[in-house]
């Protein structure tokens, strides 16, 4: 009774009017794309990818962490835990939740006071003993990664496959929405960042360095507050509204009609052999990002790049990183423009596997020649043309197998499929990180060839095996015949 209780506070809370959409057409507006799909999330994941991938580059401006050794790779390896507990225990929220605002744009609300907090804990750490400093890390680190992260990354990534069920705006919205998280990595961690690391490494001591660290950080976690804001009041769900719409009794469907347990769910969403594909994909589409993301591609450069000579320029390893990130980013950024007119001609699947196989060309140029500034840029600008798929029309393939598991069971499974995705997500990046620091830290490995191979080699495999269990991804063959099977079941048609 208790809970039920909670429960109906929990829902009035979300009725208040203040708290509406700001949006409240049937189709998606110019205004929701802008603010809600691009501007609000690229102040999150500007904030999220820079804490992510520079969290153990600020660590060690502390000599004294780092020469505790097992520390740095233990801490993301131990951290895996209760994040990926926690993505599960999200998911498994958000997929019961049943409010006048959707299931997960509430979650995204939450998660500002949570972000803007812990992002600044991170980097503020007091000036005790060595102990207590690395509780600390411990303590700050996963309240960011474990609970604030995971609170809007599991909201957020759900939004393109709530939003509509129209798979023209809904491919649209996927492009859109995946710009924050391509600025975020490619623009904000890669080249800006890089940049900010030339002011604060300029610092005459690691003290009035972290100084600045803390400064950048606090500016980054107040706009991500901002962020989570605009998100929040420019989004809408339709397709959850679809079952949230009352009768005339006044008791709303999703009410009467039941949800399906999480172990229901999730024995329906594993039987399906598309949805294991898109778990897949992710799994080693993201080993790669994290391979190649800031904190390894600093590494990388500064074991390569210490000085480099081009055009009448001298680049440090900070700058060279920089220039490699634009070049890449400029096919990237590029590709939002031409990406959704050929996935429709061509079709996702085939733009993704085609974007698969450039990669690898882009990582056997590369590893010719690595310690080659001039070979590596023209292997990375073939790295940023391959990456164009992936960033921008997978999540609607994922929108795509969500519906087609909705016609398929006769009910959702965004919060279970997004939980695993996100846990799946969470244990890479964690695992990504330990496994790297290492073969890095260790006496038995070459510096420079473990660089190497996790920033250029490790692709070439993950996406050769991509090329071959992608083949088999044909949910478009079927979804508007199972989009059309669910509006019959609704009463739509």
């Amino acid at each position: 009774m208790k809970s039920g209780k909670k429960a109906g506070i929990f829902q009035d809370v979300w009725k208040t009017a203040g708290l509406n959409s700001r949006t409240d057409k049937k189709k998606v507006t110019l205004r929701e794309m802008i603010f809600g799909y691009f501007l609000g999330p690229l102040l999150v994941l500007s904030m999220t990818s820079v804490v992510a991938s520079y969290y153990l580059t600020f660590y060690r401006t502390y000599e004294d962490v780092v020469n505790q050794r097992v520390f740095l790779t233990v801490l993301p390896l131990i951290s895996v835990i209760p994040m990926a507990l926690s993505n599960i225990v999200i998911g498994i929220m958000v997929g019961k939740t049943r409010t006048k605002q959707g299931k997960a744009r509430p979650y995204i609300l939450m998660a500002a006071p949570m972000l803007l907090i812990s992002g600044i804990l991170v980097f503020c750490i007091p000036y005790f003993s060595l102990g207590v400093r690395m509780v600390w890390m411990v303590v700050t680190y996963n309240l960011f990664a474990a609970i604030a992260n995971p609170v809007y990354g599991t909201s957020h990534y759900l939004m393109v496959s709530l939003s509509t069920r129209d798979l023209d705006q809904r491919g649209k919205l996927s492009v859109v929405s995946n710009i924050p998280a391509v600025a975020g990595n490619g623009l904000i961690s890669s080249i800006v960042m890089p940049l900010i690391l030339g002011w604060i490494n300029s610092a005459g001591s690691n003290g009035v360095m972290q100084n600045r660290w803390q400064v950048v950080m606090t500016i980054f976690a107040v706009l991500a507050f901002v962020g989570c804001i605009l998100e929040y009041f420019f989004t809408r769900e339709r397709i959850t509204e679809e079952d949230m719409v009352e009768t005339d009794a006044g008791v709303n469907k999703a009410e009467t009609t039941g949800t399906p347990s999480t172990l229901q769910q999730l024995k329906g969403a594993a039987s399906d052999s598309y949805w294991w594909i898109i778990i897949i994909f992710y799994m080693l589409y993201q080993m790669g990002v994290m391979f190649k993301g800031g904190y390894v591609f600093n590494i990388f450069c500064h074991e390569f790049f210490q000085e480099v000579h081009i055009f009448g320029m001298t680049l440090s390893a900070d700058m060279a990183q920089s220039v490699l990130a634009l070049i890449s980013g400029i096919p990237l950024a590029a590709g939002m423009l031409f990406i959704w007119p050929l996935a429709n001609r061509f079709g996702k699947k085939n733009m993704i596997l085609a974007g698969c196989v450039v990669s690898i060309a882009g990582s056997i140029v590369c590893l010719l020649a690595p310690d080659n500034f001039v070979v590596m840029l023209a292997g990375q600008t073939l790295k940023g043309l391959s990456s164009v798929p992936g960033a921008y029309i997978m999540m609607a393939l994922f929108a795509d197998v969500q519906d087609h598991l909705e016609a398929k069971l006769g009910y959702r499974v965004d919060g279970i499929s997004m939980s695993v995705y996100n846990t799946v997500l969470t244990v890479v990046n964690g695992l990504a990180v330990a496994v790297f620091n290492f073969f890095y830290d260790s006496a038995m490995f070459s510096h420079k060839g473990t660089a190497a191979f996790f920033f250029l080699g490790f692709e070439i495999a993950a996406h050769g095996i991509l090329i071959i269990v992608v083949s088999f991804l044909n949910v478009e063959k079927n979804i508007k015949e199972e989009q059309e099977l669910i509006a019959r079941r609704k009463g739509q048609i």
